[in-house]
């Protein structure tokens, strides 16, 4: 049997500023796929670890260890 874990367990309140119309498509978005808005923010942010330029940028940096470690992008 495999139990049910947490999907979001070291979550905290953060403020970000957004304007209306991206915090209106985000709420609009969530809706539509039955999640919370910091859900959607959640899911959707994982996708910039696929961005090529974003992974070279952590690449180039002096100490990315951590950073890649912290990523899962360790054995990239």
């Amino acid at each position: 049997m495999k139990f049910i874990e947490p999907k979001y367990s070291k979550v905290e309140p953060i403020e970000y500023r957004l304007s209306e119309k991206t915090r209106k498509l985000v709420n609009y978005y969530a809706i539509y796929t039955g999640l919370t808005d910091s859900q959607v923010l959640e899911e959707f942010l994982q996708n910039l670890l696929e961005d090529e330029g974003f992974i070279e940028h952590i690449n180039s940096l002096r100490n990315n260890i951590r950073i890649k470690k912290e990523f899962g992008l360790a054995n990239e």
